[in-house]
């Protein structure tokens, strides 16, 4: 799951916005006489930064707080466009002015509880496209001298060095910044094309959504294998049995070899099991969720209950357990190295399932390319993914504030078939509760197409 971006920028932004906060307390703190007295006194220059921070602070706070307009959001849309602009004032100014905004609206989205808000996300995609922007054109000497100052937002600002001058920091923060740009806002295209550039891609490509590295991945899940289950099990965590219900209604009397991609820690192995006559193979970015997975027996383990277990097994619910990317999965690397009783000589497998690994894909071509590459003509491919719009998600996905993808239906349907699926079944589902709200979610049921001339 190395396309994981599971919101790695979005965490940043947010630790470093609510560090800052706790510390400081600054906006907290502001009021509107304060910030009329602040105008007052520097009227005479309309020009400045911080003169027209928080000209727009006090505009902001006209509108009342209850009032769900998208006008309460263009005014910092304005102030983007004003700071970009060919200026007089230093260009750390300029910077600084374009923080305290930021924070403005982070602690909004904080108040709210990261509920969608179109207008003010296309908003603060704007002004950190512009911070972002500024940033990444420092010279070395400024960038430090921003990094140096107590109040700054940058991340990894401690690591500054007074008596070594370096753009390093500025670029990071940059490219941290127009992530979060193209996450708020997927169709703010000069955030994308400056990411792209920054990072030396190609802009017509998916730029923020851009898989992460699959170190990375790695450590995130291995981070929180340990009380992954429990967190599930604490949101209604649903998907691994409708997994099975699945399988199990289209064909009754099993399948001879399955593929659990992106298995974690085995709850959807649960289910398969009593599905499968022959090798049940795991696999995922993850050692530490495999290691918990590789405990699991027929009659332990993997989200079964103490009090259903009927008899004792010591039998392992999985016959192959393998630490890979899915991207990079061959027959060679799975199903060829199990070495058990129950192998039937298959080429491939006849069932691939991924229960909740596909919301951590942007773009799903590769990966369904690659589930086409393991199974065998006329196998089942069953996954889920979170929902949304063609209106919501231009790009046929888009990166939530949770970190994960959500998919359009027509998007999945595109790539399942390009890579030679055939729909059998779409269902609408309800994943998992967040936040006492049903998550919006779909599950595929397909078939890899035969060739011809076999016989059905």
């Amino acid at each position: 799951m190395t396309n994981i971006a599971l919101a790695y920028t979005w965490k940043k932004r947010k630790m470093k916005f609510l560090a800052f906060v706790l510390r400081f307390g600054m906006i907290a703190a502001v009021t509107i006489v304060a910030q009329q007295a602040a105008i007052a006194a520097d009227e005479n220059d309309a020009t400045s930064p911080e003169f027209m921070f928080r000209q727009t602070l006090a505009e902001y706070h006209s509108v009342p707080k209850n009032r769900n307009s998208p006008e309460r959001w263009t005014m910092w849309k304005q102030l983007a466009t004003k700071l970009m602009k060919p200026s007089p004032a230093p260009p750390l100014e300029r910077i600084q002015a374009l923080e305290e905004a930021i924070l403005v609206i982070e602690r909004a989205v904080f108040q709210a509880g990261e509920a969608d808000d179109a207008p003010r996300d296309k908003a603060l995609a704007d002004l950190y496209y512009t911070y972002g922007k500024m940033l990444q054109s420092l010279e070395a000497i400024d960038c430090t001298t921003l990094a140096l100052d107590e109040h700054s937002l940058l991340i990894g600002a401690e690591t500054a060095d007074a008596n070594n001058p370096s753009q390093d920091l500025c670029r990071e923060n940059a490219e941290n910044a127009l992530r979060n740009s193209v996450t708020l806002d997927a169709t703010h295209n000069q955030a994308s094309d400056l990411l792209a550039d920054l990072l030396e891609q190609d802009s017509s490509e998916d730029g923020a959504h851009k898989r992460k590295p699959k170190e990375f991945v790695a450590e995130l899940f291995d981070s929180f294998a340990d009380t992954f289950d429990s967190k599930l099990n604490s949101l209604d965590y649903k998907v691994p049995g409708l997994v099975g219900e699945a399988a199990a209604s289209l064909r009754p009397s099993g399948y001879l070899n399955a593929l659990d991609g992106g298995c974690g820690t085995g709850l959807a192995g649960r289910f398969l099991r009593p599905l499968v006559t022959g090798p049940l193979i795991g696999v995922d970015i993850s050692q530490k969720m495999l290691d918990i997975a590789r405990k699991c027996t027929l009659s332990g383990g993997c989200g079964f209950e103490e009090s259903k277990i009927s008899s004792e097994s010591s039998e392992p619910l999985y016959d192959g357990l393998f630490a890979m990317d899915l991207e990079e999965m061959t027959i060679a690397n799975t199903l060829q190295l199990t070495g058990v009783s129950r192998m039937n000589n298959a080429t491939a497998f006849d069932l691939v399932v991924a229960a909740d690994v596909l919301l951590y894909f942007g773009r799903l071509d590769a990966i369904l390319q690659t589930f086409a590459s393991v199974s065998l003509p006329g196998g089942i491919l069953i996954f889920s993914c979170e929902r949304t719009s063609n209106e919501e998600a231009p790009l046929g996905f888009r990166l939530l504030s949770t970190g994960r993808f959500a998919h359009t239906k027509e998007h999945a349907l595109e790539a399942a078939q390009k890579a030679g699926f055939q729909l059998v079944k779409y269902q609408e589902i309800v994943p998992r509760m967040e936040k006492g709200e049903a998550v919006r979610g779909f599950l595929f049921t397909f078939e890899l197409s035969r060739p011809q001339n076999d016989e059905l």
